[in-house]
Order: C-alpha cells, then sequence, then structure tokens
C-alpha cells in the first residue's frame, strides 16, 4: 500500500485596499505576505470609475488606489523574485486587462460582481487560468450562474464575507460541507475556501481551523503591517508575525484532514497500527484435533507472535488438523 498524498491548503495573504495607492507601502506588503511564508499575495486592483459613480461617498477614497500599470508589474516582478504568487482583485474591463498584461495565473471576483454577468463572460474569454470567486452574500442560483459561465477555469469558491468584523456566528461555515457538493454537480474543477474577518480575540484562528477540518482547500485572510496603524481591514487583519503562526496552524492542521473520505482504503501507519493493535485467535481451552470450530471455543487476546489470524468469524465452522493448548494460537496450517 502507498503512502497517502496530503491535500496542501493554500493561504492567501489579502492585502484588499490597505495598500493605500502607495507603491513603497505595497512593496512592504509583499515582503510581509512572503516572510509569513503565505503561498499568495492578492491586492484589490483598484479603478474608482468601475467601482462607483463620481457622487458616491468613497469615489475619492478609490481614486487615491490608483497606481499606474509600471507599479503593478514592478509589484508582480517582485512578488516572483520573492517566489509568492501574486493575485489581484478585478472589478471591470481595464482591472481584466491589467491582470492580463501582468500575465496573471489567478484574479478574484469580489462578491460585489457576482452578478456583473458581462464581466464574468469577458473572463470566462480572457487567458486567464483560474478564478477565485467570493460569494458571501450570494443565493445559490447566482453562484451557480457564474459556475456555469466559468466552466472552462478552475474555480475556487471562497464563504465568507467582511463584517468589519463578522460575528462568529454569521460565518456559517457548515455551508463549505453542502457547497463542495453543489459546485460538483455544474462544474468540474474547482475548490472550496474560506475568507475569516473575526474580530480581535484570542479565538480568531480557531474559524480556519473550523474551516479547514470542514474541508476548505484555500484560505484568504487579511494582513496588516502593524494593527495600530489602522490601514483598511485592520479590523480583522493579523500582524506579520501573527500572520507567520497562523500560516503554520493552518498547514499543520491540513495535515490531519488527508485525502481519504472513506473506509475502504488505509494509510500504512494506519495499516501498520491494525496489525498491531488487533487482538489474534486463540484457543478458549485446550482443544482436540478434529474439533469444530465456533465463538465457545474461540477467543481473541494479544499475543505478539508471528502467523496469528485476526478474523476470528472466518474460522468458524473449520476443523483442526492438531491438538491446541488453550492461549494457543490458530495458525493457517491448523485448520482445514
Amino acid at each position: 500500500m502507498s503512502e497517502i498524498k496530503v491535500n496542501k491548503i493554500k493561504v492567501i495573504a489579502e492585502i484588499a485596499q490597505g495598500y493605500e495607492g502607495d507603491f513603497t507601502q505595497s512593496k512592504l506588503f509583499v515582503k510581509a505576505a512572503s516572510s509569513s511564508n503565505a503561498d499568495a499575495v492578492k491586492f484589490q486592483l483598484v479603478y474608482a470609475d468601475e467601482l462607483c459613480t463620481k457622487d458616491y461617498k468613497y469615489y475619492d477614497l478609490f481614486k487615491s488606489l490608483e497606481m499606474p500599470f509600471k507599479n503593478w508589474n514592478l509589484l508582480n516582478d517582485y512578488a516572483n523574485e520573492l517566489q509568492i504568487e501574486f493575485i489581484v482583485d478585478i472589478f471591470g474591463l481595464k482591472s481584466l486587462e491589467v491582470a492580463e498584461k501582468l500575465n496573471l495565473k489567478s484574479v478574484k471576483v469580489h462578491a460585489t460582481d457576482i452578478t456583473n454577468i458581462e464581466l464574468i463572460k469577458k473572463i470566462s474569454d480572457s487567458k486567464i487560468n483560474s478564478v477565485i470567486l467570493g460569494i458571501g452574500g450570494a443565493f445559490w442560483h447566482e453562484i451557480e450562474e457564474v459556475l456555469k459561465i466559468l466552466k472552462n477555469k478552475k474555480i475556487s469558491v471562497l464563504l465568507g464575507f467582511q463584517g468589519y468584523p463578522t460575528k462568529t456566528e454569521d460565518n456559517h461555515i457548515r455551508r463549505l460541507l453542502h457547497l463542495k457538493n453543489k459546485v460538483a454537480e455544474v462544474h468540474n474543477n474547482f475548490q472550496i475556501g474560506f475568507a475569516p474577518h473575526p474580530g480581535e480575540n484570542d479565538f480568531q484562528n480557531i474559524l480556519s481551523l473550523t474551516a479547514v477540518g470542514a474541508g476548505a482547500q484555500i484560505i484568504e485572510k487579511h494582513l496588516t503591517l502593524g494593527k495600530i496603524m489602522k490601514i483598511e481591514d485592520y479590523e480583522s487583519a493579523l500582524n506579520p508575525d501573527e500572520f507567520y503562526e497562523y500560516v503554520k496552524q493552518l498547514k499543520f492542521s491540513s495535515l490531519s484532514y488527508g485525502e481519504i473520505n472513506n473506509f475502504q482504503k488505509l494509510s500504512i501507519s494506519e495499516e501498520n497500527y491494525r496489525n498491531f493493535a488487533r487482538k489474534d485467535v486463540v484457543a478458549s481451552y485446550d482443544l482436540k484435533k478434529g474439533t469444530i470450530l465456533n465463538s465457545e471455543n474461540l477467543t481473541l487476546k494479544r499475543t505478539g507472535l508471528e502467523g496469528a489470524l485476526k478474523n476470528i468469524r472466518e474460522l468458524y465452522g473449520k476443523k483442526l488438523l492438531r491438538t491446541v493448548k488453550k492461549d494457543e494460537i490458530i495458525l493457517k496450517s491448523s485448520i482445514y
């Protein structure tokens, strides 16, 4: 029996709008994400006119987040240099075009655009290989429509939403179990994941660990440079040192999830345990040659002897070829 291959979890350091349109700050975030051992770092690629109208109260804020293509290209190069995947949220055709020019493997469709069907169709026609789909606040029929349009892409369906912070009881991590089965009905190349947004407390990492236990294969978590700086989304973010420990916990937890989802096969270590722990078939009392074996004259005990049989019911009805003493193991050569 071959050793089981463990399914590794992917951890994305979510920067969102925390870079504040500042290139130097953006590089610090990429460095922090890499140093924290995240697998990917993700920014929101913001162009104000893709997000809102000019009279929207946060238009000027969104405008301040805009950076020239040169900066995005340099950030992507820096991420590649640090061997961490660079991902962006896109909100329209311009940001999609930039993502394509950067030759990114993955983009994220934020939950705000799950009904933006024309954008979804453009993504389907693009050279982007993989799409992370945020489903916070979405109904299944909305999710299903997007999955069908993006049937030619690898999809990561991401449960979770930002409630500044999100109440623990509003995460509904149980949905991951349902989600996996539902997505499989309409898409054949997908994974499920979770984006936690807890408040600051001693137990916030438990949400993500619970999600791993429910089958999450990708976790997106906010990273900040320092909570005291109160950068965007800091309420549910971790400092770099905290994020490093967070990633360690997730990777450790994911090892225990494994890939065996039934009881038809065992790992090598579990097979070894089975062989060690299972009791051996022995005689309940002295048995003469020709005795027909049954539940009365056989019992199970640990012996540690080689060649002992362990499945007692397979011996019922068999006859002994020789005399067997009490507590002596029954060998294949002793029955017919």
